[in-house]
């Protein structure tokens, strides 16, 4: 596996960024906006579906993004966030490899486990994200940097790697927009989070509302040029050494957007922010969700064999399945490829995933969903015989003969 390289030169990566904006984004669907931003991930989690990606595997450095990471950790291992604390000292702070003085005005002060998760959303946190470390780990730094890979791995994060659970400028700490977008999903579903970002504020234990902790991402800041209504949560970072990073999602008309933006500029006019409010913007007004698949709709047929003879089974998606499409939707481009083995062995349960089907607009992959058997089958001698001799009847009495097998590997049709 290959990382990006650590660059030396400031105008380098400049270079890199204004080479990418002018490359053509992997996008499901054709739009003419056009973002600075190197690294585009863009998802309605309505429906689970990237209607914009540019270079969504590419790897960067995570910079303060790796906190949420350790939020999340803290989150799952801290069994009462409110009653474990944290006293801030100058010593644990000046210990650490690098500080972005997010714990310096609570030195001295004790601090809930509740507090520092909520510092660690709000701020850049890497301080405190040190401290949640200690707090669910002890002083077995490396322990928790093991626990953060591990739990990366659980996620589906296969193209990300910490060494510490704060922010690094080393290769070695590194992330993708399709990482990081599971990451946030996944955080946003925690207490923590949602408290936090109701009020986009937090006022820590023994504090008065005149020290109440308001986001950094210019987004949730009504005061802000870069400011978006419409945005329900953001998490920035910026360094000289790893440039814009955003994770941010965005809600309008009830639709919700998960945005991920890596090696972003911070410029003026040019800008991760501004690239997340154009899209995002694109994509209310240009696209909308759409049911694909009828969960009571047969999509395909299996073979299967019993002792008195064979027959086929229809199958069917588990849940009804809905994509975001555009607006001026073009049933043509649209088509459900089954893969569907030639034959499946006996019995077979309600729900069981038999095989499954590939969605796809304009020749792309927009899901994939599991196709199952609605009801038990095969599981003795009267089932199978009751079962068999339906078939058979159809074959004898009905217009349509009765196929052994209707449904092969690599079948298309057409929505």
């Amino acid at each position: 596996m290959k990382k990006r390289l650590k660059f030396a030169l400031s105008f380098f990566l400049i270079l890199i960024i204004a080479v990418s904006s002018l490359c053509m984004p992997a996008s499901s669907y054709e739009n003419d906006v056009e973002a600075s931003t190197a690294d585009i991930i863009l998802i309605n989690l309505d429906t689970n579906t990237v209607v914009y990606s540019k270079k969504p595997d590419n790897m960067w450095y995570s910079g303060y993004l790796s906190v949420l990471m350790t939020y999340l950790l803290a989150s799952e291992k801290i069994a009462d966030p409110d009653k474990t604390t944290f006293k801030v000292e100058r010593d644990f702070i000046d210990e650490l490899p690098y500080t972005d003085g997010s714990l310096d005005k609570y030195v001295g002060k004790t601090l809930t486990a509740s507090d520092l998760m909520a510092l660690t959303l709000l701020t850049s946190g890497s301080d405190t994200a040190y401290a949640l470390a200690y707090l669910t780990n002890g002083s077995d730094l490396s322990g928790f940097v093991k626990m953060m890979n591990d739990r990366a791995k659980e996620l589906g994060c296969t193209n990300t790697g910490y060494i510490s659970p704060g922010y690094s400028n080393s290769s070695d700490q590194f992330t993708t927009c399709r990482d990081t977008a599971r990451l946030y999903a996944k955080v946003r579903e925690t207490d923590i989070f949602a408290k936090v970002f109701k009020e986009n504020s937090y006022i820590p234990t023994g504090y008065g509302e005149k020290d109440a902790v308001v986001s950094e991402a210019s987004m949730l800041n009504s005061k802000s040029p870069y400011y978006f209504k419409y945005t329900n949560d953001a998490k920035f970072s910026y360094t000289s050494d790893t440039y814009a990073n955003l994770a941010l999602t965005t809600t309008y008309h009830n639709m919700t957007y998960l945005f991920v933006g890596l090696l972003g500029l911070n410029e003026s006019e040019r800008n991760v922010y501004a690239d997340a409010r154009k899209l995002t913007t694109w994509a209310y007004l240009n696209l909308s969700d759409r049911k694909v698949i009828n969960s009571d709709s047969e999509i395909a047929k299996v073979n299967v064999k019993s002792g008195w003879g064979s027959y086929d089974v229809p199958l069917y998606t588990y849940n009804s399945a809905y994509k975001t499409l555009p607006n001026e939707f073009d049933e043509k481009l649209f088509s459900v490829k089954t893969e569907v083995p030639d034959e499946a062995a006996l019995p077979l349960l309600q729900g069981q995933k038999v095989g499954s089907a590939v969605i796809s607009y304009d020749k792309e992959q927009i899901d994939k969903v599991d196709l199952v058997v609605d009801h038990d089958e095969g599981l003795g001698m009267l089932s199978d015989f009751a079962r068999f001799s339906g078939v058979a009847f159809d074959s004898l009495f009905s217009n349509k003969p009765v196929k052994e097998t209707t449904a092969t590997e690599g079948t298309e049709s057409a929505g």
